[in-house]
């Protein structure tokens, strides 16, 4: 065993050289080491007396409200404290303790956790801050026996409060013979720090050597501007240079999309590009913003992180987006603006038909790209089909589904992991969505075992709709090419599966080509089921 413990010196005087701050940590080894770190904030003027001697100013379970009684005249007054402790010390973290009744629990400051607006993510058992951009970042790790603070957010705190930071270290190791050789006493303080080695025999005790590691390290508050939040928090001053066009010599042109400095019509910076200036990405721009559906919406002209930020965007191409250079810069976070950049390719043609009539001529203008269209036949389609034919014919997605439809899209490349998942989400929401149960409640008999899409085709036989043999041909196909796709090995058969199916078609132009089939499904059953609200009552002799 250790007796001199260097390690628990080096440990705690270096504490949060990590980026992380150890404020609470307990070990109890029965024969071997007890330890434990806790901390406590304190009024700056309490800084000196702290280290007049090695005793912990605050405990564990201090810190609660309660009454505070002293005595005037000799008669008992009651005071009632909020943090019930002295010297206007606080408690950072508080151990909840039941006796034994309930079992005992860790709780972190509120101020501080209202301070950073932090979210408790009980998966990774962390408290969380979300920045502007939508990015996440733990801040407080909180275990069974452990608390441990990113320190660029406590001090932060430290800061906005201006109070100092008390840790306390208490570390006991013990030998395993009364005989063992003993370090000398040692001495490691320093100018904020009181820190002491002392050791003995134990004989009469536990009859083993043991030595005590004691002390406590005050960390000073940086000054207030290093709050980090509002009016001290860092400006948003980064603004990257994007390509605008080419020179005659086909060398790319670039400019800042600091939106300030650029030109408007109301006469600002004549000499800069325009606001309005159209700045173009490649399309796996978007990738990012498609595989996190809960946290972004790729809209049809719009991309937008929950209520946190959005920006206008013109998707209405097949391989490219278009965006204006004044929005990069206004509407972006910093981050964000770093990660298109890295997007960001020379201009070839113009902005979409449908961009520029939106955007220039304050037109309403329907989007072209098979995707886009897609969407919105479907959303128009489950908002209206009910309504219409009393039934629903496609589920609501739940769960790890519930965003599928907004990831419907095409190919951002020709890859064949592209075509795969833009086949299986296809196949998802139309053939696994049908709502089978609602269908078999429109039919007069049951069949065993009966598939979804079977029951889809019996339905519509028994109600006449004329484009029945097309449209359960496309979900068949749709299923089988899911079902091809799906398969580890892929060879002439399943190419031969995608010959009968798509014929030439391959990658992005198959898939636009079974959006638009989708598209003329979902479009032809709600014109039918409209067609049917418009008939007469048939006369009745």
């Amino acid at each position: 065993m250790n007796l001199d413990q260097d390690d628990i010196r080096v440990s705690f005087t270096g504490n949060s050289a990590d980026g992380w701050t150890e404020v609470y940590s307990t070990s109890y080894e029965s024969r071997n080491h007890n330890y434990g770190i806790y901390c406590a904030l304190a009024p700056k003027s309490y800084a000196d007396s702290a280290l007049q001697d090695l005793a912990w100013d605050m405990t564990t379970t201090d810190g609660a409200p309660g009454f505070v009684q002293y005595y005037i005249e000799g008669k008992p007054q009651a005071t009632y404290e909020f943090r019930g402790a002295r010297d206007g010390l606080e408690p950072l973290v508080l151990v909840r303790e039941f006796h034994g009744v309930k079992p005992s629990y860790i709780e972190i400051s509120e101020e501080f956790r209202l301070f950073h607006n932090l979210y408790w993510d009980a998966r990774s058992s962390s408290f969380v801050k979300f920045g502007d951009d939508g990015t996440s970042e733990s801040v407080v790790e909180v275990g069974i026996d452990r608390v441990r603070i990113r320190t660029k957010h406590l001090r932060q705190y430290q800061a906005a409060r201006q109070m100092c930071l008390l840790l306390f270290v208490d570390s006991v190791r013990w030998s395993d013979s009364v005989d063992a050789e003993i370090p000398e006493d040692a001495d490691w303080s320093t100018d904020n720090i009181r820190l002491e080695r002392h050791g003995g025999d134990g004989r009469g005790l536990v009859d083993r050597g043991f030595t005590r590691v004691l002390g406590k390290r005050v960390i000073a508050p940086p000054p207030i501007e290093k709050s980090g939040v509002w009016p001290f928090d860092e400006g948003d001053e980064r603004y990257p240079d994007f390509i605008i066009g080419t020179d005659e010599d086909g060398t790319e042109l670039t400019y800042t999309c600091e939106h300030e400095l650029l030109a408007n019509y109301f006469g600002a910076n004549p000499d800069a590009p325009h606001y309005l200036t159209p700045v173009h990405f490649r399309k796996e721009v978007l990738r990012k913003y498609y595989d996190n559906p809960d946290l972004y919406t790729v809209e049809d002209g719009y991309l937008r992180c929950a209520g946190l930020w959005g920006v206008q965007i013109d998707n209405d191409h097949e391989d490219r987006v278009v965006v204006f250079l004044g929005d990069l810069g206004r509407d972006l976070p910093e981050g964000e603006r770093d990660y298109w950049r890295s997007f960001n390719i020379a201009p070839a043609g113009t902005m979409s038909e449908t961009g520029l009539r939106r955007s220039f001529l304050a037109q309403f203008a329907e989007p072209k790209a098979a995707d886009l269209k897609f969407r919105h036949a479907y959303n128009r389609f489950i908002a209206d089909w009910p309504q219409r034919s009393g039934f629903t014919l496609f589920r609501e997605p739940v769960g790890s589904d519930a965003q599928i439809a907004q990831q419907i899209r095409l190919p951002l490349n020709e890859s064949e992991a592209e075509f795969d998942e833009a086949i299986g989400r296809l196949a998802k929401l139309l053939c696994d969505g049908l709502d089978s149960k609602s269908l078999q409640a429109q039919l007069q008999t049951k069949v065993d075992n009966e598939a979804s899409i079977s029951k889809l085709q019996r339905w519509l036989e028994s109600v006449d709709y004329p484009d029945r043999d097309r449209d359960i041909k496309f979900l068949r196909d749709l299923q089988e090419l899911r079902s091809k796709v799906s398969a580890h090995a892929k060879g002439a058969k399943y190419q031969e599966a995608l010959t009968k199916i798509l014929g030439d078609l391959r990658g992005r132009r198959a898939v636009v080509s079974l959006l638009e089939r989708g598209e003329l499904m979902l479009t032809s059953l709600s014109q039918w089921a409209e067609s049917q609200e418009d008939e007469p009552p048939t006369d009745v002799d």
